[in-house]
């Protein structure tokens, strides 16, 4: 993922990982359960996702 100096998400990238059915599924669920608003669910969502890492990833570090 692209990201700026802030580390903050580009905006195509934002767009993108939340454009997918596991995400408006998630910021459904999530309005709906907890009662926040829709970008304080987008936001969750995003945080979930930028803190995850690949399960390539972690094979690798679990190898080395």
């Amino acid at each position: 993922m692209t990201r700026d100096s802030s580390t903050r998400l580009e905006n195509r990238d934002r767009q993108r990982i939340l454009s997918s059915p596991v995400a408006h599924a998630f910021v459904r669920i999530v309005t709906q359960r907890r009662g926040i608003s829709e970008a304080q669910a987008e936001q969750a969502y995003l945080d979930y996702i930028n803190r995850a890492q690949p399960a390539d990833d972690r094979r690798r570090r679990a190898l080395a």
